[in-house]
């Protein structure tokens, strides 16, 4: 009866708020792929719009704006070009140019053996997201020390935050996400465990891991499937911003809730 109580809640709360969702995503890294129509230039745009969606909002869309101006009309052939040296004394937080220009000249070999970062992850694509990109690591670097914080190493913790937000940007279709590929079933989703999404599922009970992690992304988002079975991450945006960062959700209930909490219960 409770979660049927918290689907009805969530679920009208998200139809009321509806209008609000389209505001909110100018706030939001995947306002940038709306400035492009080409598929190849929307996955370039997403990943490295979903790769560098950490720290503080303000901040790091500010640099992202830099940096796709640097990119030019097409992103995709900035990176099929191969030079980088425009992106010299570029940075953000402990990424410096000599990181950035590694990683693109790691985007260039991608698009010239696969043509695509869809057609890569399609050629590895297992069923499970998380064995996929281990396989694309283990590919792609020798070194098992390079770029990880872009390229995942095996590990049984890492929620891969950055790299699931990309995946709902390119399967889902909705008013937010573009859903520009079909190999992935959007049921298969894992959520974008970032702060906000941890704290609303330790209020709902819908995990007691005291730190972010793999185990409580995956139990968040059984969570999320039993509210909606074919499509987990629906609610995924709005929970985000519009429980977790307009009503400043802190992960435990209080009356306090009762005033701001879209979804309070």
């Amino acid at each position: 009866m409770l979660k049927l109580m918290i689907f009805m809640g969530i679920d009208e709360a998200y139809e009321r708020d509806k209008g609000n969702l389209i505001e909110a995503k100018r706030n939001d890294p995947v306002i940038y792929l709306d400035d492009y129509i080409d598929e190849n230039d929307i996955e370039i745009i997403g990943f490295i719009a979903s790769q560098f969606a950490y720290g503080r909002i303000a901040v790091f869309m500010r640099f992202l704006k830099a940096l796709f101006k640097k990119m030019g009309k097409s992103p995709f052939y900035f990176i099929k070009k191969g030079d980088f040296s425009n992106l010299s004394g570029m940075y953000y937080r402990f990424q410096r140019d000599r990181d950035l220009i590694m990683l693109f000249d790691v985007l260039n070999r991608i698009v010239d053996e696969f043509n695509s970062i869809g057609n890569m992850l399609k050629t590895f694509y297992s069923g499970d997201i998380r064995d996929t990109l281990w396989s694309v690591r283990r590919h792609i670097f020798s070194n098992n020390g390079e770029l990880k914080f872009f390229f995942p190493a095996p590990s049984p913790s890492n929620p891969m935050k950055r790299w699931n937000l990309f995946l709902r940007w390119m399967v889902r279709k909705d008013e937010i996400d573009r859903g520009i590929w079909d190999f992935i079933d959007k049921r298969d989703l894992i959520v974008p465990l970032d702060a906000n999404i941890f704290k609303i599922g330790r209020c709902l009970g819908w995990t007691k891991a005291k730190n972010p992690s793999f185990k409580a992304a995956v139990e968040i988002t059984g969570a999320l499937r039993s509210l909606s079975p074919e499509d987990p991450l629906k609610y995924d945006f709005f929970l985000c911003h519009r429980v977790g960062i307009a009503a400043g959700c802190r992960g435990i209930k209080s009356q306090e809730c009762k005033a701001r909490c879209l979804i309070y219960l």
